[in-house]
């Protein structure tokens, strides 16, 4: 199998084997085509790894994934590097777990007031990173970081 090198872009590496669609899915990868852009996507899945044994990866050609996108993904898998590439020239970004994470993931109590549409309150959590854990600002709801794909904003 063959998949070309880029010359712009992000790779997203280190992702455990058959996951990458949760990947694409909490970087809102399928918001690419409704934007028009001129992107590539090459997920490649149960890749042979020297580290994990099997991985995927995605390379995205022609788009650069924010590193607070990255650090969300973080979350759910740990494992994850980000390879920025800028005229053939790759630079990692180590992936952190955010201390705050807002406006990126909803609440999944109903009746937060972050999910009331006529609020001007967007949903922010705090991370309790030895737990796994995300606690809603407003009505300390928890979501647990394997539960995060569910609930990401498209």
């Amino acid at each position: 199998m063959l998949v070309r090198k880029i010359e712009q872009g992000t790779v997203v590496d280190h992702i455990p084997d058959w996951k990458s669609g949760l990947v694409a899915q909490v970087l809102r990868l399928n918001r690419l085509a409704m934007l028009g852009a001129d992107v590539s996507v090459a997920i490649l899945q149960n890749v042979a790894s020297k580290q994990l044994v099997r991985k995927d990866i995605i390379k995205i050609d022609r788009w650069h994934v924010d590193e607070s996108e990255a650090d969300i993904v973080c979350l759910i898998f740990p494992s994850i590097t980000i390879n920025y590439i800028k005229e053939w020239k790759v630079s990692k970004y180590e992936p952190r777990v955010p201390d705050v994470i807002e406006g990126r993931i909803r609440c999944p109590e109903v009746q937060c007031i972050s999910n009331a549409e006529r609020e001007p309150v967007s949903p922010e959590f705090v991370t309790w990173k030895k737990n796994r854990i995300l606690q809603c600002r407003y009505c300390d709801t928890l979501l647990s970081f394997d539960r995060i794909p569910d609930y990401v904003k498209s």
